[in-house]
């Protein structure tokens, strides 16, 4: 009995533990990953390639951009510096010149480039710029080549060269001269234009200008300039400074003469005055300069028609911020005195052609 209890509890004790032993093999089995990890790696190795390889690849293509972008602001404002409006063939050349000299291996790398000139005026020169880049990781995807295309523009400017006046209308008892003062590239100031109203009657409408108002419009080159601004001389009496009326009681007998009287030259107007400092100065003197370009002087210029400004609301003009390339005829007046009605009416009209040494890119 006892020899079989202890075969019984033995044969019992061994199938506990082979069971026990059965059971912890599956579950290590259940719990072992090793094999399901790589299927799973395999299965997204392509997918992770793929977009890796975006990421490499599109920052490649950033740069090829940038570098095609330079090279085609370089070649289209190389071209456009040359155009007369006439020379495509030679503009094209040059633009293919310049690409070749800014892009490595450009003659054998693919690229293409199409140059054109727009029907705008000013006309600008288009070009377009393509090169195709050989990819990395992007090849599992089967995208061997990704195209890097670029645009880039360029035109001259439409700049004034002349400018035409015509008086309007001219009245008052002040004498006035209108000049228009060009300031050279190499700083110096040159009159091209003037209008000049005398009236040693003294009587309002009897006045006479030279110019007269309604003959030939005056016709004016530019030439090369910096800038441009108008100026007026304004002396009461309506004789011109270093002249002064005869004071004959008879208006239709009164005559400039010479003068060496102070009073019949310009009053000195010193820099830095305040407005009202310097409005009082001019409006106390007997002969004095107003500037366009002088904010204390500018209200007096009325603009496309319109009345002077109050005093303190106006800014600086100069001249060429009033030129125009649209073809358009401008209106402007000056006032000699403190009215809001200019005195002196007349138009302007800006006669401008092409200036590709002032080349820009438009796009």
């Amino acid at each position: 009995m006892n020899f079989l209890s202890r075969h019984l509890r033995h044969g019992i004790n061994g199938s506990t533990q082979r069971l026990e032993w059965d059971m912890k093999r599956i579950r290590d089995f259940l719990r072992d990953r090793s094999g399901a990890t790589a299927v799973t790696f395999t299965l997204l190795l392509v997918p992770l390639l793929g977009v890796t390889g975006l990421a490499v690849d599109y920052s490649r293509a950033s740069n090829e951009r940038v570098t095609l972008q330079n090279a085609a602001d370089a070649a289209v404002l190389a071209g456009a510096s040359i155009y007369d409006g006439k020379n495509l063939p030679a503009v094209k050349t040059r633009v293919l010149e310049m690409l070749n000299a800014n892009l490595t291996n450009a003659g054998n790398s693919g690229a293409t480039h199409n140059v054109t000139v727009t029907k705008d005026v000013p006309p600008r020169i288009l070009l377009t710029l393509d090169r195709p880049m050989a990819t990395t990781f992007m090849r599992v995807l089967n995208q061997n080549a990704m195209d890097i295309a670029v645009k880039s523009e360029a035109s001259g400017a439409l700049a004034p060269v002349e400018a035409t006046f015509n008086i309007t209308k001219v009245k008052g008892i002040y004498y006035k001269k209108i000049s228009v003062i060009v300031v050279r590239e190499n700083g110096a100031e040159e009159e091209v234009a003037a209008i000049e109203y005398t009236n040693p009657s003294q009587v309002d409408g009897s006045g006479i200008s030279v110019p007269a108002v309604g003959s030939s419009s005056q016709t004016f080159k530019l030439g090369k300039f910096k800038t441009f601004y108008f100026t007026m001389i304004v002396k009461k009496g309506g004789c011109p400074i270093g002249q002064k009326n005869d004071n004959n009681k008879t208006p239709s007998k009164r005559k400039c003469v010479a003068s060496t009287s102070s009073s019949d030259q310009l009053t000195p107007i010193p820099a830095g005055l305040t407005f009202q400092q310097e409005y009082n100065l001019k409006n106390s003197a007997n002969a004095f300069l107003v500037r366009s370009d002088n904010a204390n002087d500018a209200w007096r210029l009325a603009l496309d028609g319109a009345q002077t400004t109050k005093p303190h609301e106006a800014e600086p003009v100069l001249m060429n911020d009033l030129m125009n390339c649209d073809g358009v005829t401008k209106k402007h007046g000056w006032e000699d005195g403190g009215g809001s009605n200019p005195d002196f009416e007349y138009t302007l009209k800006t006669g401008c052609a092409l200036d590709y040494s002032k080349i820009r890119l438009t796009q």
